[in-house]
């Protein structure tokens, strides 16, 4: 499975957990959560991104044509929130 990086690259209008654009946290192998040293992750952002994580990570095993490869620009489940950059790292 592949590792992700997931980086805030956008505050729309506001953001109730207090991410700042460059915040980042990456999921690595089968599942594993690495966030940075003192840094934080919003529960209910992650909980939106996982299924599209998930995919992510396989994207090789999915058909050529999926919009999964050619998707990596995600949203938190609050409209006015943050917008993610979801990176494949190898």
């Amino acid at each position: 499975m592949k590792n992700l990086k997931v980086e805030v690259v956008e505050i729309i209008s506001r953001c109730g957990a207090g991410h700042k654009v460059g915040d980042h946290f990456f999921i690595r192998g089968e599942g594993l959560l690495e966030i940075p040293e003192g840094k934080k992750v919003c529960l209910y952002a992650l909980n939106s991104l996982f299924p599209f994580l998930t995919a992510k990570q396989r994207q090789d095993e999915l058909p050529e044509d999926d919009w999964i490869a050619e998707t990596e620009i995600l949203t938190c489940p609050d409209p006015r929130g943050l917008k993610f950059r979801v990176t494949v790292l190898d």
